[in-house]
């Protein structure tokens, strides 16, 4: 179903945060309420992905501004959390889709990107008012879309 990506390409991927503007942020006594997704990119629209449902327009938007190789984007999963600060969430995207992320406070994050176990990516970034954070999720095809609310 899709490939793994080589360790140079997830070394890239991982390390490579892409920030982009359009959301909001909420910051109440360190706290971050934040939007993680896990999505999945194709060439054919609904390529036998008739069940999921596409990414949000401005989200899309933004997707296609990057320099990713693929047409149409959908969700497989995604979950709306509150982190206080100096506190990780453990977010299981899917089976095999793991992201921890620490609030490490003033609007540092610390997202740590896990496939089938296996550490597959850390990045650590500020999560400014108005930005996205795109990072490859362990598969060729799927990456995970971090922003806050």
């Amino acid at each position: 179903m899709t490939k793994w990506f080589s360790a140079g390409r997830l070394a890239c991927m991982a390390l490579a945060a892409f920030w982009l503007t359009g959301a909001t942020a909420h910051a109440a006594k360190g706290g971050l309420r934040l939007e993680v997704q896990l999505v999945l990119g194709v060439n054919q629209p609904e390529q036998g992905h008739s069940h999921l449902r596409s990414v949000a327009r401005d989200i899309e938007k933004k997707l296609k501004h990057l320099p990713l190789k693929w047409k149409y984007y959908y969700v497989v999963s995604g979950k709306k959390i509150s982190i206080g600060g100096g506190r990780t969430r453990d977010v299981d995207l899917s089976q095999n889709c793991r992201v921890s992320i620490k609030n490490l406070g003033a609007w540092q994050v610390e997202v740590t990107l896990t496939s089938g176990g296996v550490t597959v990516g850390r990045i650590t970034e500020s999560l400014h008012h108005g930005h996205l954070l795109v990072a490859g999720a362990g598969a060729e095809n799927s990456f995970v879309v971090l922003w806050s609310h």
